[in-house]
């Protein structure tokens, strides 16, 4: 097996995992509506989908997109249609931020929408592909280690839904006013929007155009 950079390959699983994304950004939406506890299964579903999305970009990185390259500007573009209606949603739903709403999370914030939102996750999925075509290339070969590797970016990820959960249920309470629920709804929802342009290149054509 060839020498893997741990501390490189966990170093960027770090930022990957913490850093905005549809996992974390909705994570905390939904921490302001309903709590954490009843954000579990959502982020459950996170887990086990994005611990499966792991295992196949390690098959992917050395299979699917050296025989399919088209396929990942269709991931992309889906991706991002799906990133910018969940942003459409969290503006939609500000109303509820900071209330106390019923036990019952809507279905599609449940443990099933957590798991289905990584295979449109293109955040999540590049992720995968970069962490084992690159860092964690010498594992792909080693059939235990490239499980036992998903499992603890799974276990990451976890962490960090459950941190940005824990941090919209703090913040929750601080929610008195239309106001103050526009400002946090309309952050999350523009670091989705952002999240969107980031991945079909908008900021860096900006950037080009004003160089």
């Amino acid at each position: 097996m060839n020498q893997v950079p741990l501390l490189a390959a966990f170093t960027f699983a770090l930022a990957g995992t913490f850093s905005p994304g549809p996992n974390n950004v909705m994570s905390g939406s939904l921490g302001v509506m309903y709590g954490y506890r009843r954000c579990i299964p959502f982020i459950l579903g996170i887990t086990c989908g994005f611990s499966l999305v792991m295992l196949l970009s390690a098959i992917a990185s050395t299979l699917l997109l050296g025989a399919f390259p088209a396929v990942e500007p269709v991931l992309k573009y889906a991706g991002t249609a799906y990133i910018l209606w969940l942003a459409w949603a969290t503006w939609a739903h500000r109303a509820n931020f900071g209330k106390a709403l019923g036990d019952d999370v809507p279905r599609a914030h449940g443990f099933m929408g957590g798991f289905a939102l990584q295979f449109v996750n293109p955040k999540g999925i590049i992720y995968g592909l970069l962490m084992f075509s690159t860092f964690l290339a010498g594992l792909t070969s080693n059939i235990p280690a490239v499980i036992a590797a998903s499992a603890v970016m799974g276990l990451l990820g976890f962490a960090a839904t459950s941190t940005w959960a824990i941090a919209g249920m703090t913040i929750r309470h601080w929610l008195r006013t239309d106001l103050d629920r526009a400002i946090v709804a309309g952050v999350l929802s523009l670091t989705l929007v952002y999240t969107a342009a980031e991945l079909v290149g908008v900021p860096a054509m900006l950037g080009s155009l004003f160089r």
